[in-house]
């Protein structure tokens, strides 16, 4: 609701959802975009290591003043990755990660949300 209120977009502006949506098969402006897949032989023990891997890659660009933003969109099309890129078919597009220098005029960029306590999130026992 936060990155629709930045960018003016009402809950009923259905044509202005899918504007915002379609967004992501633009890559968001960024220069770069960088496809993380997956041997589709592998199971979830793998697809956490990955995970965490991405997550180690965007705070590691973040350092270096490069934003980023993960898209699960990017694994929609991911015929459409294999075949730009010459990957073969055993491999499963989980997300694309796009990436470059934020602009701050545009609106989604100043979209700041708050974060849930991290004592509501965890529960720490002794």
């Amino acid at each position: 609701m936060a990155l629709y209120n930045e960018m003016g977009i009402a809950r009923d502006d259905k044509e202005g959802r899918l504007r915002a949506m379609q967004r992501n098969y633009e890559f968001f402006d960024a220069p770069h975009i960088v496809f993380i897949g997956m041997d589709r032989h592998f199971g979830p023990s793998i697809a956490m290591d990955i995970g965490i891997y991405a997550q180690t890659l965007m705070l590691t660009m973040h350092a270096h003043g490069v934003s980023s933003c993960a898209m699960g969109s990017m694994r929609s099309y991911p015929d459409l990755v294999r075949d730009a890129f010459d990957i073969d078919d055993d491999t499963g597009i989980l997300l694309g990660i796009s990436f470059g220098y934020e602009d701050p005029d545009v609106a989604a960029n100043r979209t700041r949300t708050s974060r849930e306590p991290v004592a509501n999130a965890v529960n720490f026992c002794d």
